[in-house]
């Protein structure tokens, strides 16, 4: 993620900042939240996830 994405969410992203799993989608309208990928395939996940995040079982820092 992006800073530039950070900056669109609004809210601090926490551990979501720096995650693989992590997307910003952003509406027509103008709103943008985060979607966290992982929680396709990983039950203990939640699709849109209440930032920021300080803790996190799925969580997988990007490169």
């Amino acid at each position: 993620m992006t800073r530039a994405d950070q900056t669109t969410l609004g809210a601090p992203a926490g551990l979501c900042g720096q995650c693989v799993h992590a997307q910003v989608n952003q509406t027509r309208r103008g709103p943008a939240y985060l979607r966290c990928l992982r929680a396709a395939w990983d039950e203990r996940m939640t699709r849109y996830p209440r930032l920021p995040m300080a803790r996190c079982p799925g969580f997988e820092p990007g490169s």
